[in-house]
């Protein structure tokens, strides 16, 4: 009975360390934050977009906010206003560069406008507020005006 028993424990032993516990009482371990996640920052961004025909603001353009590898997964997207304005805010594993995709969606309502994607590049941009650990903080871009090209309007 006692060399079955010790085999019993042997095994337990052995898959309780293969799962990961400890039979330690944890004293020499330094104090490390049990961290659990992903790393995550917040990003914005922000523009204007306008006509490139005549400067005059585009509204209803939908802004996508994405990662510069994948076409499919959008960040955050906004409709621009009356004013053209737009202001974007996802949350995201901490990147370099995203892009914003400028889609025209709402066909001829405000005139046509050819699909455009810009590069936002966050390698000089400062994040704040982040934790010293897995949240890097927000990180804020100005776009400035962005020109989009009618769709009619002939290449030069």
């Amino acid at each position: 009975m006692v060399r079955i028993s010790k085999i019993y424990r042997i095994i337990i032993s052995a898959l309780l360390a293969l799962l990961g516990f400890s039979c330690g009482n944890g004293r020499d371990l330094p104090d490390l934050p049990a961290e659990y996640g992903t790393p995550n920052a917040i990003y914005k961004a922000k523009g204007i977009v306008v006509s490139e025909a005549d400067d005059s603001p585009i509204m209803g353009i939908k802004t996508v906010l994405k990662e510069a590898l994948q076409d499919d997964w959008s960040i955050a997207s906004a409709y621009t206003n009356n004013d053209g304005s737009f202001s974007l805010r996802g949350s995201e594993f901490p990147h370099q560069k995203l892009y914003v995709e400028l889609i025209d969606v709402d066909g001829e309502e405000n005139g046509s406008f050819t699909k455009m994607e810009i590069e936002a590049d966050y390698r000089t941009v400062t994040f704040t507020g982040g934790d010293g650990h897995w949240y890097a903080g927000i990180a804020e871009i100005d776009l400035g005006t962005i020109r989009m090209k009618p769709e009619n309007q002939e290449s030069e």
